[in-house]
């Protein structure tokens, strides 16, 4: 019988005792998530507190340059580049920036630092204490769980501000029509705040504003649970399917509560904030706020709503086939799936 020499299997382990606990990818051995360690952390994050501020508050706005109402050439001018303190919730404007309120708020002497602040166009985590980028993989769950929340509540918000929306419409439409009989109706056509240099945004989305087929084809894209009946080509074999479709997606939202928006009465410019940052995320390259070419931008945005419905409908018929994605169906029902997606695309 063979015995182990003790001096072979006692330096391994004291060896692997003395490593540091990383923590590691569960699908991966061998990666090591790569980050700055901030350490300030556990007195600088309150959850329930940047809760009760965003529910107080407009989303994405700089408080302190909506309390000081400032205006170019008759426009309101509101920051887009929004950070949020995750220790108290409070929103302003970052260092790119003419006013600094983000940073100012920090610098405010408090018996709390309030040095961590997170973008909520880009959700970059930056500590001023540490002047460093922070990642959620390298620190504390509170920082990864508060990160989380506020994803979440977007997409929260822009759903029920997407049913709210249709909803008024409807009422909105039934009243306009009463009205249009006896022709004392007359569509009224709202101005857009500038967010920098975007006049080309603007031209592009007064446009859009007036074009009533789109409008009509917006309408039909009801939100969570409505049902489509998609019908195969004939020479597919393919029964027709009725799905259940899921809520829009964020640019889809977006857009379709800007347009509506667009036809609202009371009086004043609208702010495409929130649109415009959705597109941001899917065009990184309007993000300068610089003059672009208006077609350019009307291809980006069309297209990136298509791209979002398809996803959507092609969720819906995987979900009536019993697959939540294409990775998990068998070969035939991923060619039932294509099939039926490129009807509706």
């Amino acid at each position: 019988m063979r015995v182990k020499e003790p001096s072979k299997a006692l330096p391994e382990k004291a060896k692997r005792n003395k490593r540091p606990a990383i923590p590691r990818d569960e699908d991966s051995s061998d990666d090591i998530p790569v980050g700055f360690t901030c350490q300030h952390i556990s007195h600088a994050i309150s959850v329930n507190h940047v809760k009760k501020a965003i529910a107080e508050n407009v989303w994405s706005v700089c408080s302190e340059c909506l309390k000081e109402r400032r205006f170019c050439d008759g426009q309101p001018v509101l920051p887009s580049d929004v950070w949020l303190c995750l220790k108290c919730g409070f929103q302003g404007c970052g260092r790119n920036s003419e006013n600094h309120h983000s940073l100012r708020h920090y610098k405010s002497r408090r018996t709390e630092s309030h040095c961590i602040t997170i973008s909520l166009s880009t959700w970059v985590i930056w500590c001023y204490e540490c002047d460093e980028k922070l990642s959620t993989h390298c620190n504390k769950k509170v920082l990864a769980q508060t990160v989380d929340f506020l994803q979440k509540h977007v997409s929260k918000t822009q759903t029920s501000a997407f049913s709210r929306i249709l909803k008024l419409c409807e009422e909105k439409c039934e009243t306009g029509e009463k009205k249009g009989r006896k022709g004392s109706s007359v569509t009224a056509v709202k101005g857009i705040s500038n967010l920098g240099n975007t006049c080309f945004f603007n031209a592009v989305m007064q446009n859009l504003a007036q074009s009533y087929i789109l409008m009509e084809l917006m309408n039909e894209n009801k939100e969570n649970g409505t049902k489509l009946k998609i019908f195969p080509p004939s020479d597919s074999q393919l029964d027709p399917l009725i799905v259940e479709l899921s809520s829009p997606g964020p640019l889809t939202s977006a857009l379709f509560l800007f347009l509506h928006s667009m036809k609202e009465t009371e009086k004043g410019p609208l702010s495409p904030k929130v649109l415009f940052n959705q597109l941001c995320q899917k065009a990184p390259r309007f993000k300068s706020f610089q003059q672009q070419d208006s077609q350019e931008l009307l291809h980006y945005l069309l297209d990136a709503v298509r791209t979002e419905e398809t996803k959507r409908i092609q969720a819906s018929i995987l979900k009536a086939f019993n697959n939540p994605t294409t990775k998990t169906a068998d070969e035939d029902t991923r060619k039932k799936v294509k099939v039926l997606t490129s009807q509706n695309a």
